[in-house]
Parts: structure tokens; C-alpha cells; sequence
């Protein structure tokens, strides 16, 4: 194996640096180079044979602390901090310590956020009430076809909602009383909701027929299908959404839903389909700032800042199947990793959540009993498998093999060793990017070791623990992307933060405070941890760059771009939204990974306002009205989100598929960034992406 090691090292001419050298490497040549812990906390996997009274180990996370790692290949410059050190503090019980413990807070998360008609599912913006200002009458549900332009309800009903909104279809019972039902005599209705909805219950258990959103609205998606392999099919926290809320909460309210101004709101949260804005802190910050409870003024030395601090705007969620090894929370690593209360910020009542960031005690009761069984059920999500294995020879070996689908198991090893050791910045391949102050220059060194080869060096990580760690966040001169995001979250947000109650400001003052956002970090972008990477399509914490390939090849990333659509039913053909594609053999680019798109021409389609997304006669130049808009968008709270109520103005099927057009020309949606990579050889791109598959 050594020697296999040192003529792959020879063959890919992988300069040899004083960190992670491949006389290193080879030290460590009894383990694999390929192999995967697919995401999710190392107590799920401790504890899958041991018994509940078992003590935890400490969590992996927990070592990110200041010195860890120094001089190592894999660089931190974000750290740890414990946000339940004291329970007492912060008024809440301990962080499990046994393995029953933790399977017991797991399970509660499980039926909290996965929905599917559980008693005591969350539900957006109700906790678990059976009626909130964001909750739907079966009825209202019932007759949203008669906004799709057609004479009758279809009887694909339930299939057809998934598609128009992006909401996939789950296999696990999901029910809803359809017309005429009453859903205590039909155990919930004859109906099946898509995952990101629920049927709530009334208090003493029974069925309220009322349809709520959940967080999976956001944070769940479908791929491919359980018959392409092990892996594909709905997914709980993908961080590759389909969905199209706005058109949603549009369609919803039209229909007669009786809290249609709730939906009016939701309207606020998307630009096209498949991205959304819920993490909008300054906006939140904003409204509490503007609402106190315990007294206080409307302006105080923050309020400047908020309102001048522009939108987040477009996102990708992160795929929650990470959590578990990443040490701070977000795209731009803002709050700590150990922050469980940010991840309810939609379930609790509006008027609860106002109430709780300002200071009422009473307020906070929910949240506080409810946020760690959320924050472990999402750690304790894996990614899935990349769904066509290994090629390999009759004998069962692993091969090279000429099928596209499945992994080239000696370029998935060379693509390893690439990954691990290749320094984008030797002198040789003149990077016009600035360097990162730490690490080899390795995809590795910001994104963790996967490879056991690695994860065993010391040269790698302090100790194997840190497998899969990713605790870099890139500053902005480095990384290159849209700064939209990371500029919105100014010192006024992170001012006004520190004192909200979701940032346990009752830690402040102690070694481990969490009440003040950001670190000793400069301002960029979290470089995340790549389990399942290959299912998170499309990449950037905007969601601008449709495939791996483009990832690393910034040439070749184009400018618009739409997904391909699910083809309809023969007989609705023209007459039905459908969704992206997600069958994986028909719509997914093996070789680049990610889906499949169509480049529009800018210009091309129904746009409202011509020239006003870009300029068909100069493509490069920004027209005078967009970029108007886009100082204001980055200059005042709210101003984007507002400007999405231009989903009303979208009624046919045109338009409404060209939601599904993603426009890099649009603010926050720049897909620029990532450029160091450009110094890599297609041949390279290659074998990382082979090796890409294997996580």
C-alpha cells in the first residue's frame, strides 16, 4: 500500500509541502484512502451498540478550541463554545450524558421536525398548537387547484401540489382530510401531505384539520428514486430544496385561507424557486428592536445599523446531515454551532418569539424545553450513499470501469490524495487568490480530512476525532463570493444580537459566552464540511453555481441557468407547474455533479421589466435601474424582501416556471468566488469529483 501511495503521489506530481507531505501521508499507509462517516455526531455511531446507561464521549466539536490543530494541514480559526457549560445559567437541563439520554432527546427532535401528522409536531410559527396565524383549513388546501387554471381537481391532486411548490412526496403516511372527510373518522383523511406540510391536533389529541408548514419546507428535498440504489428518495435535511414557498403562501391565500395577510408575509421570503431567506437576523433583530416588551426605546444605538444594514437575500440551506461537525452555525459561521435556539426561530408563536427576543420570561418556556431535542435530531441526521457503488470486475475488485454512474474506485483514490495534499498556492501555479493564513493549501485544509489515510495523520489533525471538522471561515478576500450575506450581518446586527434571548445572552461574561455573534474570525464565509456533497446540489451559500464542475471550474459557471423540469403527465401536458427534475439517471449530470440546466439567453422570457436583470445588448454590464435596486437592497432592511410581492404578477405556467430561472446577475445571487480553483487541470476536476462521490 505504501508504495501504491508514494507512484500515485509520483503520478499526480502533487507538490510536496512542509505540512501534510506525502512522506507524512505515507506513515499512515496502513488505512484506506477512501472511505466516509457520512455526516451526522459521533454519538449515533458510539452509541449504536451500547447500551443507555453508557457515558457519552465528548463531542468532536468541543476540541475546536484556540491552538487546536496549529501547523496542522487542516486549519481553524472559529472555535467552540459550550452554550450549555452551566444549565442553571441559562435555565434549561443538561446536554445528554448517556446514550439513552441521547437517544431519547434524538427521538423527541425526530417527531418535533419531521412532521408527518405526529402528535406533537412542530408546526411554522405555532409550536404545537392546533391553530396559529399560519395555519391552513383543509378547506382552503382543498380548492388550491382552482388557482392552476384548471375546470376540477386533478386526481393527481397530491402529486401535483408537490410539483407546483417543490414540496416532495415522502413515503412515510402524511394524511389530510380531503373534501367531505372528517379526519377523526378517516385516522387523519384519505389524503397525503407532501413533506414541509402537516395536519396539526387539537389538545387532547385528535385531528384538527388544519395544514401547517414545517421546517422541512425549507430543509428537505427528493432525489432520484429508493430503485436507483441505497440512498435516493425524500431526504430530511438536504439543504437542496426544491421549493417555492411564495407561490405557495400566493396561491393559499387566493384560495380562501381565513389568515391570508400570514401568507402575504411568506411572499417576503423568496426570489425564485429553490432559495429562500429565512435567516433574515437583521430583519428579526429589526422587529425586536422595534417591539420591546420590558420597556426600552424604539431607537437606541443599534437601530441606525439595523436599518441601514440591507437584506440577506437569496440562500441555500446548509444540509443539516453537517451539523455535527461544524463548530459554528450558518453560512457565514455567525453563531455558535451549540446555538439550539436559532434552529426553532420559526416554530415558536410569532408573538412568542417577539416577546421571548425581548425579554419576557413567560415567553421563553417553549422554546427553552423544545431546542436541544431539535438541535440533536438535525446532528443526528447522515447523508446518504451515493446510489450506484463502485465499479468493479467480475470478481467482485474495485475497477476503473467505463460507467459514468458508477465510482472509478483507482481516480476516486487519486482524487483523495488531490484532495488532501494538492497546495493551490505553490509558487508554481501562480494563484492570483490571496492564500489562507493556515493550512497546506488543500481543498482539505478549509473543508476537514475525510479520508482515513489522513484523518490517521498527525500531520492532518491533532487527533482522528477531528474527522470531518470544518472550522474555517474564509475571509471574504479569499473565498470571493457574494458578499450580500456576510455584509448584512454588520457590528449594529451583532451589536443588537448579543442581548437577543436566542443568543443565550446569559452566558455573557463567562469563558464560554454565546451572546456575541461572530469571533475572532475576519467577516466570510463558513467553509462547510462535504458529507453527501454530490446531493446538495446546486453549491455557494446562495445556491449560484449549478454543479461541482463549476464549483471548480469558474469559467465554465454560466451566468442564467434553470434546472430541467419534470416532464407532466401526458394528459396535462401545458396545463400543470411542474417541479425540477429529480429522477437521478434522466436529470442528473454524473460526470459534473449536480443536476442538469438549460442556459437561457438574458433577455429571453415573460420579465417584467426589460433589461432590468441584465442587458441582452452587454450581458456584462448591469442595467441602471438593477443596479439602483441593489444599492438599495444592500443599504435598507427589508427593501428585498418586499420586492418579492412581485409573485403576485405570476399567473400563467410561463411565468411561473420562469421563478425556476436562476439569475447570477440579480443581488446576492453573484455566483463569483471560489477562484483559486481555477488553477486546477481538468484532469484534476476529475478526480475530485470521483472522490467527491465516495463522501
Amino acid at each position: 500500500m505504501k508504495t501504491r501511495l508514494i507512484l500515485l503521489y509520483a503520478a499526480l506530481a502533487v507538490p510536496a509541502t512542509a505540512v501534510g507531505s506525502p512522506d507524512a501521508a505515507a506513515s499512515s499507509a496502513t488505512f484506506p484512502l477512501l472511505g466516509s462517516a457520512h455526516g451526522g455526531h459521533v454519538w449515533t455511531s458510539f452509541c449504536a451498540n451500547q447500551p443507555d446507561s453508557a457515558a457519552l464521549p465528548p463531542d468532536p466539536r468541543s476540541l475546536v478550541q484556540p491552538g487546536v490543530n496549529q501547523n496542522k494541514a487542516v486549519y481553524f480559526n472559529a472555535y467552540w463554545k459550550n452554550c450549555h457549560a452551566d444549565p442553571a445559567l441559562i435555565g434549561e437541563q443538561p446536554e445528554p450524558a448517556t446514550c439513552g439520554e441521547w437517544r431519547q432527546s434524538v427521538a423527541r427532535g425526530d417527531t418535533l421536525l419531521r412532521g408527518n401528522g405526529a402528535v406533537g409536531a412542530l408546526s411554522f410559527f405555532g409550536a404545537t398548537n392546533a391553530v396559529s396565524f399560519m395555519t391552513i383549513p383543509a378547506v382552503s388546501y382543498n380548492r388550491v387547484w382552482k388557482e392552476w387554471g384548471l375546470n376540477s381537481r386533478p386526481d393527481n391532486f397530491d402529486a401535483l401540489v408537490g410539483e407546483r411548490y417543490g414540496f416532495p412526496l415522502g413515503s412515510v403516511r402524511n394524511p389530510y382530510p380531503q373534501p367531505g372527510e372528517d379526519p377523526n373518522k378517516t385516522s387523519g383523511g384519505s389524503g397525503q401531505l407532501p413533506i414541509g406540510l402537516t395536519q396539526t391536533h387539537n389538545a387532547d389529541g385528535s385531528w384538527s384539520g388544519n395544514v401547517s408548514l414545517t421546517c422541512n419546507a425549507c430543509h428537505s428535498t427528493v432525489l432520484g428514486n429508493p430503485a436507483d440504489g441505497t440512498g435516493p428518495g425524500a431526504l430530511y435535511g438536504s439543504g437542496n430544496t426544491l421549493d417555492d414557498i411564495a407561490l405557495f403562501a400566493r396561491d393559499i391565500a387566493e384560495a380562501g385561507t381565513q389568515a391570508p395577510y400570514a401568507y402575504v408575509v411568506g411572499t417576503a421570503l423568496a426570489r425564485n424557486r429553490g432559495t429562500n431567506s429565512p435567516s433574515d437576523l437583521n430583519l428579526f433583530y429589526t422587529l425586536s428592536n422595534f417591539f420591546p416588551v420590558n420597556g426600552g426605546g424604539l431607537i437606541d444605538q443599534y437601530t441606525l445599523g439595523l436599518l441601514t444594514s440591507g437584506s440577506v437575500a437569496s440562500n441555500d440551506a446548509p444540509a443539516w446531515w453537517n451539523a455535527g461537525h461544524r463548530p459554528v452555525k450558518f453560512q457565514d459561521g455567525i453563531l455558535p454551532g451549540d446555538s439550539d435556539r436559532t434552529d426553532l426561530v420559526f416554530g415558536i408563536t410569532f408573538a412568542n418569539l417577539i416577546a421571548a427576543s425581548s425579554g419576557s420570561q413567560a415567553a421563553q418556556v417553549w422554546l427553552k424545553a423544545h431546542d436541544q431535542d431539535a438541535g440533536h435530531f438535525i446532528m443526528s441526521l447522515q447523508s446518504p450513499s451515493w446510489p450506484y457503488g463502485y465499479c468493479s470486475n467480475a470478481d467482485g475488485t474495485p475497477a476503473a470501469g467505463d460507467n459514468p454512474a458508477c465510482i472509478n474506485t483507482p481516480l476516486a483514490e487519486q482524487g483523495a490524495i488531490l484532495f488532501h495534499s494538492k497546495n493551490l498556492w505553490d509558487p508554481s501555479l501562480e494563484n492570483p487568490v490571496p492564500k489562507p493564513d493556515g493550512g497546506n493549501g488543500s481543498c482539505a485544509s478549509c473543508h476537514g480530512a475525510y479520508s482515513p489515510q489522513f484523518v490517521n495523520d498527525p500531520s492532518y489533525l491533532d487527533t482522528p476525532a477531528l474527522e470531518g471538522i470544518a472550522s474555517y471561515v474564509v475571509p471574504k478576500a479569499v473565498i470571493g463570493t457574494d458578499p450580500a450575506r456576510v455584509d448584512t450581518n454588520n457590528k449594529a446586527v451583532q451589536g443588537a444580537g448579543a442581548g437577543n434571548f436566542l443568543n443565550y445572552p446569559e452566558t455573557a461574561g463567562t469563558a464560554q459566552s454565546c451572546a456575541a455573534l461572530g469571533g475572532s474570525y475576519p467577516p466570510g464565509y463558513l467553509a462547510p464540511p462535504l458529507y453527501g456533497v454530490w446531493a446538495t446540489a446546486p453549491y455557494f451559500h446562495n445556491g449560484s453555481v449549478p454543479t461541482v464542475w463549476d464549483v471548480l471550474k469558474p469559467s465554465d459557471r454560466p451566468p442564467i441557468w434553470q434546472r430541467v423540469s419534470a416532464p407532466a403527465r401526458a394528459d396535462q401536458q401545458g396545463q400543470v407547474v411542474m417541479g425540477f427534475d429529480t429522477d437521478m439517471p434522466r436529470a442528473y449530470d454524473m460526470a459534473r455533479l449536480g443536476w442538469q440546466y438549460t442556459t437561457p439567453a438574458c433577455g429571453s422570457g415573460s420579465q417584467v421589466i426589460p433589461y432590468l436583470q441584465c442587458n441582452p445588448t452587454n450581458p456584462n454590464t448591469e442595467p441602471l435601474a438593477q443596479a439602483l435596486l441593489s444599492l438599495l437592497d444592500g443599504n435598507l432592511v427589508g427593501v428585498w424582501n418586499l420586492g418579492n410581492f412581485a409573485v403576485w404578477s405570476a399567473t400563467t405556467p410561463a411565468q411561473i416556471d420562469q421563478r425556476k430561472t436562476y439569475n447570477t446577475h440579480l443581488y446576492s445571487q453573484g455566483n463569483e468566488g471560489h477562484a483559486f480553483t481555477s488553477v486546477l487541470t481538468d484532469g484534476e476536476r476529475k478526480a475530485l469529483i470521483e472522490y467527491l462521490k465516495t463522501l
